[in-house]
């Protein structure tokens, strides 16, 4: 989980589009994902832990996320905010639980088993009081990444999502390209677009 966390650090531009199976009703949508791991030692895995009732010694890290806009950089809500720690089991590093703080579906603290198959695809399990979430994760390369969820409540009702995620480069990348395409339109005048 760890170096899962580890590649995905960054922002992502978020494009997923979710269908409601009671009503036939699709929502398209985009917006940004910004995932921050951390290590044991940082004091929020004290207080999940805790709140979860799971021993902190246990823990191996995780991550901070947050969805925001992608029109509004910076901005961001802790209504769209989560935390997740890693507990991985012992015998197995393939497979654990995440505490998160604020579930997705429900808003309370809540544990989800998660595994990781032979290719690579992490499963994410999360079973609340009224319903069980399943989130499928996996890199398409080091700068896509792809995540299908369903979620089936206890009165039959259910919902998909399926996203499609791009890493958004770093602002210092982008001042990196541009002063390449620079140089080359400098030293190649009649290769410039124009």
């Amino acid at each position: 989980m760890a170096a899962f966390l580890d590649a995905s650090r960054g922002t992502w531009l978020n494009r997923r589009s979710i269908h409601h199976l009671d009503h036939q009703d699709d929502e398209a949508a985009d917006s940004n994902l910004v995932i921050e791991p951390f290590n044991a030692d940082d004091p929020v895995v004290i207080k999940v832990c805790d709140s979860l009732e799971v021993d902190p010694a246990r823990a191996a890290g995780g991550g901070r996320f947050w969805w925001e806009s992608n029109l509004k950089k910076g901005v961001r809500n802790d209504d769209y905010a989560a935390v997740i720690v890693d507990v991985p089991e012992s015998d197995d590093p393939r497979k654990g639980f995440l505490l998160r703080d604020v579930g997705y579906v429900e808003k309370q603290a809540v544990i989800s088993t998660y595994t990781f198959a032979d290719d690579g695809v992490l499963t994410i399990t999360t079973r609340y009081d009224t319903n069980v979430g399943t989130e499928r994760c996996w890199f398409v390369s080091d700068q896509v990444r792809m995540r299908v969820s369903s979620v089936q409540c206890l009165n039959g009702v259910s919902m998909t999502t399926y996203c499609t995620e791009l890493r958004c480069p770093k602002d210092d990348d982008i001042r990196t390209i541009a002063e390449r395409a620079r140089a080359i339109a400098d030293t190649n005048p009649s290769q410039t677009i124009g």
